[in-house]
């Protein structure tokens, strides 16, 4: 089981929220998305996202640890 921080799940190698979402809002620019529309799925994409790892973390025993706090899944 490793400790993972909330910063290294966001922008780090492994669980990376961050580049996945940008990925997704990418390719909404590129079927033309307006703006708009863009900002009102992005609460719900790091949603998605964010879900995603904590299944990923799960399957694979990981674990948030972060300020003496440690979040088990």
């Amino acid at each position: 089981m490793a400790n993972y921080t909330l910063e290294e799940i966001m922008c780090g190698e492994k669980y990376n929220i961050e580049s996945d979402v940008f990925m997704e809002v990418f390719r909404l620019v590129e079927q033309k998305a307006d703006a708009k529309t863009i900002r009102e799925q992005l609460n719900t994409i790091y949603v998605k996202h964010a879900l995603l790892v904590a299944k990923k973390m799960h399957d694979e025993g990981d674990c948030i640890s972060d300020d003496g706090i440690t979040i088990v899944f």
